[in-house]
């Protein structure tokens, strides 16, 4: 009986017979017959030393993050009147029908608005942010103009989100992705949205999703309008002003430097909404009660705007159809 040697079987995981990330490696099925095999046409018998080809012991996909340089154009991105971009997308943007017809597969937001437009413009919290030698908490966006009263801003005691703030602009971003699922596929009962993403890059092991992000701006004002639903999608909130383009996800692990490997369809309402604090109580609710959403009750950091030579031109953002 032949021996199979651990290194061996590394081996075949590794290269041979595929190697992804590891929440695939466990779906996949290897045969004793094929590790037979492999080592009988390597002739390893009696050669527990011998070096494999390296095709056979690297991984065939790279995960690591490109640099900015050689990755696609990049969010996000600045809105604001006479903003350019010189980064050629390769990618059509998906409609708004499109992406309709996508999972949605997660909902989180940013502290501060991630994206820059005429009307969240404010970068005083995150140039403080950026200047301070003693970071703590969440990298801040931008944030919505105008001046609020002492009633507007008066504190409220927020049950199921954590480390919101009355008077704070958040954006809302809704994940749509051809890698997760609709609620007819697996049923009523069955979960379609998850923390991180919810999978919208991986989910399902697919590496190369349709992924498009709607994105919406909120500041949490007292005495703002209420709106009943804001979890499932902008549909619910005048989005009229929106334009889309070509970017990448986002977050403050990416920068100028280091860029997201992943093309995305932006939808970005260019509109900053008041909302009541209640209103946006209940979307954290609504993603733990019927979700189970729990990292994404907080708020995320928001990436720095990304520079002019990694976003696409201002012809390449057009009003949203």
């Amino acid at each position: 009986m032949v021996r199979l040697v651990p290194w061996i079987v590394m081996a075949i995981w590794q290269g041979a017979l595929g190697a992804y990330d590891s929440s695939v490696r466990r779906r996949r099925h290897t045969t004793c017959g094929s590790l037979k095999e492999l080592y009988k046409e390597n002739t390893c018998c009696g050669n527990p030393s011998k070096v494999l080809p390296e095709a056979m012991s690297m991984c065939p996909y790279n995960f690591e993050k490109p640099a900015c340089a050689n990755a696609e154009p990049q969010s996000p991105r600045d809105l604001s009147t006479g903003a350019e971009g010189d980064k050629i997308p390769k990618a059509i943007v998906l409609t708004e029908s499109q992406a309709m017809s996508l999972p949605l597969v997660n909902v989180h937001f940013h502290l501060g608005a991630e994206h820059k437009s005429d009307n969240y413009a404010d970068d005083s919290e995150s140039t403080a942010w950026d200047a301070s030698s003693t970071k703590s908490g969440p990298r801040p966006g931008w944030k919505c103009g105008g001046s609020l009263s002492s009633y507007q801003l008066a504190p409220y005691s927020f049950v199921h989100c954590k480390g919101v703030e009355v008077g704070k602009t958040y954006e809302v971003h809704y994940v749509h992705s051809t890698a997760g699922v609709h609620r007819a596929e697996l049923g009523d009962n069955a979960d379609m949205m998850a923390d991180g993403l919810g999978g919208a890059a991986n989910g399902r092991g697919l590496l190369n999703p349709m992924v498009v992000v709607q994105g919406q701006v909120f500041r949490i004002v007292n005495g703002a309008p209420t709106v009943s639903d804001m979890l499932h999608g902008w549909t619910v909130v005048d989005h009229s002003d929106s334009v889309m383009y070509s970017g990448s996800t986002t977050g403050p692990s990416h920068d100028n430097t280091v860029c997201s490997p992943y093309v995305i369809s932006w939808h970005v309402d260019r509109v900053c909404h008041d909302v009541a604090p209640a209103s946006f109580d209940n979307m954290c609710k609504q993603m733990k009660d019927n979700y189970n959403l729990d990292q994404d009750l907080k708020p995320h950091g928001s990436r720095i705007l990304v520079s002019r030579a990694f976003v696409v031109p201002a012809a390449n953002v057009t009003a949203l159809m």
